[in-house]
């Protein structure tokens, strides 16, 4: 280990030593967030024991059976019957008397289930967290017995909420510190004004950086809301894949052992759980392939391709069997590294040869589909118009911009878009409603206006503009692109937006003047905060530069003159819903004219 990642994570410990044994500093406005809470003794959480018996709750166990256990009710103390159970590598189902058995596969870590939608999510008694898989790690020479107790609910939440967050990323403690007091501090302070709220992480919880495990699980530890703890599930990321482990060059071996810490930290990286009519499933789509030195904590990262392999989607075509009347369903598959038009190699997209139509096809088969994605420090939404749901609307995928934004360096993601996450209403089996939260704003803060003719300046002397398509930036002469088009027009951002069911106007002293146009994909970056970013951050890359998801929109200043001479305007964008037809339409009518809101 360098001397300086020696010194970080010693700086890091000291600290939470100190907060333990001292209480904090309640003088300090910004605490950094909890060690991990001192245990308690268990009420219910699963326990891993050696199977012994040869019958269970009236079953007979086969001599075969590697693992067992019962699934109980605990209001009427009786098994559960067809509860599906899996070692992460195929399904079995409770019998009648609530008892499930299996020859488990040799590289499981873990028995769990699928939280059916009678029944509470069990949170565990230490942190609040979903628990719904064994503890430890199983050794492949022992026989186990796991059993499990789950709470009826008063009635099936037909309606509830989920949040899903995008790319926490964290790499040092500041880093979490930040994660803890705005984004959760945000989260919670909006809980309370939505029904029966959920949580999923969209990974790269960490950033290589080994030493944040304990910091990050105990930032969504316990977290209270809306009267009631909140419960956060997780999904892993590229940068969740351990990289202090050796790189064999055997991929599917090294991608099965870089799971390892992830695994013991939060639990599966596959699993899915039932609420209402929603099947939520959450997957590993990261297929690692060999290292590179990284300047965080673990000193190296991974490279990788994004997919599934053949085991992992015999996986989820096994979970889907357990679903019952799909076409009446809706489901909601939580990601790492998006689907979007699928690619032919690397980590930007899912492969094409790695499941992409296959997935697709998968989800297919419910009356509604979306896809969760985080990866991109982007917002992004891309609907699939070759693959309709049983309902006949598209599958829409929703790529999230990060809760770090460009990795903490400021309150803005790549493109411009604000730190923040989604807040998706659930209701049967639809999503009719959602709304993008940038953090410490309120919900409606969903756009930006620009004057087009505006030069940005800067303390490194670059001077940027909208109109022209290739300005440079840098010391190493980045490219940053802008659109004629621009030129002498409103140039609107909707960090939220699509090319479908997005319209915007221009509006004058109460009378429409114009129409807004988007612009494609590519064809623009946002010069101002790019502008930002070199001139201020001393940004040196084409990462801050990015056209890759255009949300910019312009309209022609009325009457011939310059957008900043223009009096009484009135940009309107106006939302529509898909999946319900909802209209909601968000307004401004002051520019963005420096750094400010960055």
């Amino acid at each position: 280990m360098k001397l300086k990642n020696f010194l970080n994570a010693f700086f890091a410990f000291s600290l939470s030593v100190c907060l333990v044994a001292c209480g904090g500093d309640n003088n300090d406005p910004d605490p950094a967030p909890k060690p991990d809470p001192t245990p308690t003794p268990t009420t219910g959480d699963p326990v891993l024991a050696d199977l012994t018996e040869s019958q269970i709750n009236g079953t007979t166990i086969n001599a075969s059976t590697t693992v067992a256990g019962l699934i109980k009710d605990s209001k009427t103390g009786k098994g559960i019957k067809g509860v599906p159970v899996t070692d992460g590598y195929s399904y079995t189902v409770t019998d009648d008397n609530g008892v499930y058995q299996m020859a488990r596969a040799s590289k499981s870590r873990k028995v769990y289930y699928t939280t059916p939608a009678e029944y509470e999510v069990y949170l565990d008694s230490k942190y609040s967290l979903p628990c719904f898989f064994s503890p430890g790690t199983f050794s492949s020479s022992k026989k186990y017995r796991v059993d499990f107790t789950l709470t009826p609910l008063a009635a099936v939440e037909d309606d509830f909420t989920l949040i899903a967050i995008g790319d926490p990323q964290c790499s040092v403690a500041d880093e979490a510190r930040r994660y803890s007091n705005e984004t959760i501090k945000d989260i919670v302070s909006v809980s309370g004004s939505y029904k029966n709220v959920y949580a999923v992480t969209l990974g790269d919880i960490t950033f290589d950086s080994a030493n944040l495990w304990s910091t990050m699980r105990a930032s969504m530890s316990n977290v209270k809301a809306g009267g009631r703890a909140l419960p956060f599930f997780q999904c892993i990321g590229n940068h969740d894949h351990n990289s202090l482990m050796d790189d064999t060059g055997n991929d599917e071996d090294d991608d099965y052992r870089a799971t390892l810490k992830y695994e013991e930290t939060f639990g599966p990286t596959d699993y899915s759980f039932d609420r209402g009519k929603a099947h939520i499933i959450v997957m590993d789509d990261i297929m690692v392939t060999s290292k590179t030195t990284s300047s965080k904590y673990n000193e190296y990262t991974w490279e990788y391709n994004g997919g599934l392999t053949d085991t992992k989607m015999k996986w989820l075509n096994a979970d889907l069997a357990n679903v019952s009347d799909k076409g009446n369903k809706l489901v909601i598959l939580c990601m790492h590294i998006p689907l979007r038009g699928g690619s032919n190699s690397g980590g930007a997209n899912v492969n094409k040869d790695k499941h992409y139509t296959d997935i697709l096809n998968a989800l297919k088969q419910f009356k509604e589909a979306h896809v969760m994605i985080g990866h991109t420090h982007y917002p992004q939404n891309y609907i699939h118009t070759g693959y309709k749901a049983a309902g006949g609307q598209p599958i829409y995928e929703h790529v999230h911009q990060a809760a770090c934004g460009a990795w903490w360096s400021c309150n803005s993601s790549v493109i411009g878009a604000p730190n923040g996450y989604n807040i998706y209403t659930v209701s049967g089996a639809s999503i009719p409603d959602w709304v993008n939260k940038a953090t410490g704003k309120e919900d409606t803060y969903q756009m930006r206006v620009y004057d087009g003719n505006q030069i940005y300046n800067g303390t490194k002397g670059f001077a940027l503009n909208w109109y022209t398509a290739n300005q440079t930036a840098g010391s190493k002469s980045i490219t940053v692109k802008g659109n004629a088009n621009f030129k002498g027009c409103f140039v609107a951002e909707i960090w939220d937006d699509d090319d479908t069911n997005w319209k915007v106007e221009l509006w004058q002293n109460g009378n429409k003047v114009g129409d807004f146009k988007r612009v494609a994909n590519g064809q623009s970056a946002n010069v101002c905060v790019a502008a930002y970013y070199f001139n201020e951050l001393g940004k040196n890359t084409t990462t801050w530069s990015s056209t890759t998801a255009s949300h910019y929109w312009y309209c022609a200043a009325p009457g011939g003159k310059a957008p900043a001479d223009v009096t009484g305007w009135e940009v309107r964008a106006t939302q529509t819903i898909p999946t319900s037809g909802k209209t909601k339409t968000y307004t401004r009518n002051d520019m963005t004219k420096n750094y400010s809101e960055f």
